[in-house]
């Protein structure tokens, strides 16, 4: 039996689509009646590094493109293409030629120092397997690696870093130029000549968000923006005999807590106690009355930055601390008694306060950002300090907190013009 095909209705027609509109016409030249707020220009691009870095020894010599020109140390950064070429005072009779580039964290305790490999990248440049014969000139093209194996995680290559000051520990890399020759006599044995340059890795990083810049006043910028700052509170205590109330110490950094290395960090600091808690600020010759516009009185105040490098090997830990810049502070009035700042710890009756702004600014040889390694970390702190200056008779007693954050090598942005 023959079987009979099914039957089809023929498709619509296809729908009829309109044209879309055209796009809008956008430009950055202004209408009337409009105005720019904030501009943020980004150079084009990077400076251009057209120096050449050269090591030379009897039968190697070592060239390194894209360096500054007359840089001591070769410098590299995040994920850095490392080019050039070796060049041999003869190619005759070698096994091979490799170029190596390595990196060691190393950290040291009872007089031990143990080393950590963060980089072992091993490149065959020329082999006596090859039909071709080692020429004389040998040019290469290399990148730095991103990350790291530490233990189990992997982790962001840390940047080079040695601090005279701090003897926690190191990280340092170094590209080597290593020539092998059979030995003579013994051939499954190889001679070598090597050459070996110390390198510098230096990664940069930014803040996700901007800062506010230093000259904007506090008091302008908190009651407007009060997210732009973060309130660090702490507590300076009193001696039993004394009977007086704690002193709160409210200190207001920028939120973003991620500050160039190269910018100057705002910050308030307020003090909030009872008259009689905040008379050891006060100096001496102020009316009992009223709160002093100058102060001196029996307390250090300090708020500074602190770098703090750790290191580690197996479960011994080992710090060390260095002032990276101290602050400087000028008497300022203090904020309304109905400011938002308050809700956390309302201002009470009979309570006063002493405001004061200040500044922060890491000197200018601090180049490496922090970083966190297992064996190695480099941690950086906000520090307020009220110390008495004299401990005995005072009726406060001293404190000191440390706030973390943490310092990168550049700006958000590389310039900003604000109207």
């Amino acid at each position: 039996m023959e079987s009979i095909p099914p039957s089809y209705t023929p498709s619509p027609p296809s729908p009829s689509y309109s044209p879309s509109p055209p796009s809008p016409s956008y430009s950055t030249e202004l209408l009337p009646g409009e105005q720019t707020v904030e501009e943020t220009r980004r150079r084009a691009l990077q400076t251009q590094n057209t120096g050449v870095f050269r090591r030379i020894t009897d039968s190697i010599t070592l060239v390194l493109r894209d360096q500054r020109p007359g840089s001591i140390t070769p410098v590299y950064g995040r994920n850095g293409l490392v080019r050039g070429h070796i060049s041999l005072r003869s190619s005759e009779g070698l096994a091979e030629v490799t170029l190596k580039l390595e990196g060691h964290i190393r950290v040291g305790t009872s007089g031990t120092t143990i080393t950590t490999s963060v980089a072992s990248d091993s490149y065959s440049l020329w082999s006596s397997s090859s039909t071709e014969p080692c020429p004389k000139t040998l040019p290469f093209t290399i990148f730095f690696p991103s990350t790291f194996m530490d233990g189990c995680q992997p982790r962001p290559l840390p940047p080079s870093f040695e601090d005279k000051l701090a003897t926690a520990g190191t990280c340092s890399y170094t590209l080597s130029v290593v020539v092998s020759r059979p030995r003579r006599f013994l051939s499954s044995f190889r001679s070598s000549d090597s050459l070996v340059v110390p390198v510098c890795y230096h990664p940069r990083s930014r803040p996700h968000m901007p800062m506010l810049q230093s000259d904007v006043p506090f008091m302008t910028t908190v009651k407007s923006s009060p997210e732009e700052w973060h309130q660090v509170l702490s507590t300076m205590n009193a001696t039993k005999s004394s009977r007086l109330t704690p002193v709160q110490c409210l200190l207001f950094i920028p939120a973003v807590q991620i500050y160039p290395l190269s910018e100057t960090i705002p910050f308030h600091l307020q003090l909030r106690a009872p008259s009689s808690s905040l008379a050891p600020f006060i100096e001496k010759s102020a009316p009992n009355h009223s709160l002093p516009v100058l102060l001196s009185g029996e307390i250090s105040i300090r708020v500074y930055l602190l770098r703090q490098v750790v290191s580690k090997v197996f479960e011994e830990q080992k710090s060390s601390n260095r002032i990276l810049g101290e602050g400087k502070l000028t008497y300022s009035t203090p904020l309304p008694e109905n400011h938002h700042s308050y809700r956390n710890v309302p201002l009470g009756e009979g309570i006063d306060s002493l405001d004061w702004d200040g500044e922060l600014r890491c000197t200018e040889d601090v180049t490496v950002a922090s970083f966190a390694t297992n064996p190695l970390s480099v941690r950086d702190f906000i520090v307020l300090s009220l110390e008495p200056l004299q401990q005995i008779g005072c009726p406060l007693l001293a404190s000191k907190h440390c706030h973390p954050i943490r310092l990168v090598t550049d700006p958000w942005s590389d310039h900003s013009v604000t109207w």
